[in-house]
C-alpha cells in the first residue's frame, strides 16, 4: 500500500468516516443508518478508498463483506483520530459544547418511571435537553444512552446493570376479593404484554403453579396498556413491581399473592463507546444512576413493609 504524501493528501475524509463506521458497527447497513445514507453509498465510498489506497479492505463473499486486518487497523486509528478532532473542537470552541442527551428506552419505563422524575433533572440542569426515543429493539445508532434488558447489544456499546426488576401479579382491590389462594388467579383473566409473555411463566414457576393451566389471556402490545387494563379491573396483570409501585402504595392496585420473584434479566444502562462522553451525558448518567438507586431502595422498603392477605 502506498503511503507517500501525495497518496495521503488524496484520501477523501468522507470515505475514511465511512470505513470507520462500517468496521465499528459491523455492517454496511448499520453504517448507512448511522450516516443517514444508503448502503450503496457506503459501498461506493469504500470502493473509492480502496482505489486510492490500491489495496482491498474487505473480503467479499457474494453479498457479504468482511473487513480484513488492514481495514480493522485503519479503523482503530481513525476512531482515535476522530476522537482527537472532536476533543480539540470542544476544547477550543467551548461555547459549542454539546448540551443534549439522546436516550432510548422501553415505552413503559419512560411513561411510568423516567418521565415522572425528569422534572428534577430539568430543574438542576436547565441547559441540557433530553431527547427520548422508545422501542423494544435497541437501535444501532442515534442514541447516547439506553435502558435495556436485552442480552444482545451492539458491538460498539457497553452495559452496566442498574437493578433487577421484581415480578408479581397485580389487580384492583375488588378483583383481589375474588382471590382466596394463589391458585384462584388461574381462574381469572390474566393480562400480559406481547413483548413479555414469559413473565407469567416465570412467576407461576416461582409460585409452584402449573403454567399449563392456561386460561384466556388478554394480550396487549405493551406493558403500559397492560397496567391500564389492570387498573380498569379487567383482570390480573403480571407486573414489574417497580413500574406499578406508586399504584401499590396508593392502593389503586394490590398484590393478590405474597409471592414475588426476580426477573431473569436485569435492566441495564447501555452506553455507546468510541465517542467522548460529553458533560451533559455524564451528568445525565449520574442522575439516572442515583434515581435507579432510589427506586431500588424504595422497592425494597415496600416489600419489607407490605403484607398480603395470601400467604
Amino acid at each position: 500500500m502506498k503511503t507517500d504524501k501525495s497518496t495521503l493528501s488524496r484520501l477523501p475524509l468522507q470515505s475514511l468516516r465511512h470505513l470507520e463506521a462500517v468496521v465499528r458497527l459491523g455492517s454496511f447497513e448499520a453504517a448507512a443508518r448511522e450516516l443517514s445514507v444508503t448502503p450503496g453509498a457506503v459501498s461506493q465510498q469504500i470502493r473509492r478508498l480502496e482505489d486510492r489506497l490500491e489495496v482491498a479492505l474487505f473480503q467479499r463473499l457474494g453479498n457479504r463483506s468482511k473487513a480484513n486486518h488492514i481495514a480493522v487497523e485503519l479503523a482503530k486509528a481513525l476512531q482515535a483520530a476522530f476522537l482527537m478532532i472532536e476533543e480539540a473542537i470542544e476544547t477550543n470552541i467551548g461555547h459549542k459544547e454539546r448540551s443534549s442527551v439522546q436516550i432510548h428506552l422501553y415505552q413503559t419505563w419512560a411513561n411510568r418511571w423516567l418521565i415522572p422524575r425528569i422534572e428534577t433533572f430539568a430543574q438542576s440542569h436547565p441547559d441540557i435537553s433530553v431527547e427520548f426515543e422508545t422501542g423494544v429493539v435497541l437501535p444501532q445508532s442515534d442514541y447516547d444512552l439506553a435502558l435495556s434488558m436485552s442480552l444482545e447489544i451492539p458491538s460498539d456499546t457497553e452495559k452496566s446493570p442498574l437493578f433487577t426488576p421484581h415480578l408479581c401479579p397485580v389487580c384492583t382491590p375488588a378483583m383481589a376479593d375474588r382471590i382466596q389462594t394463589a391458585e384462584d388467579i388461574l381462574s381469572l383473566p390474566r393480562i400480559a404484554s406481547s413483548n413479555r409473555l414469559d413473565d407469567w411463566g416465570t412467576w407461576l414457576k416461582a409460585a409452584n403453579l402449573s403454567s399449563d393451566e392456561r386460561k384466556p389471556i388478554m394480550v396487549f402490545p405493551n406493558s403500559t396498556l397492560v397496567y391500564e387494563a389492570a387498573l380498569s379491573g379487567a383482570g390480573v396483570a403480571i407486573a414489574q413491581l417497580e413500574l406499578v409501585l406508586a399504584d401499590l402504595e396508593s392502593g389503586r392496585l394490590v398484590r393478590p399473592s405474597s409471592i414475588v420473584t426476580n426477573h431473569i434479566h436485569p435492566i441495564n444502562l447501555v452506553r455507546r463507546t468510541g465517542f467522548r462522553v460529553s458533560p451533559a451525558i455524564a451528568q445525565f448518567t449520574d442522575w439516572l444512576t442515583k434515581e435507579a438507586t432510589v427506586l431500588r431502595d424504595r422497592t425494597e422498603a415496600y416489600l419489607r413493609q407490605s403484607h398480603s392477605d395470601l400467604k
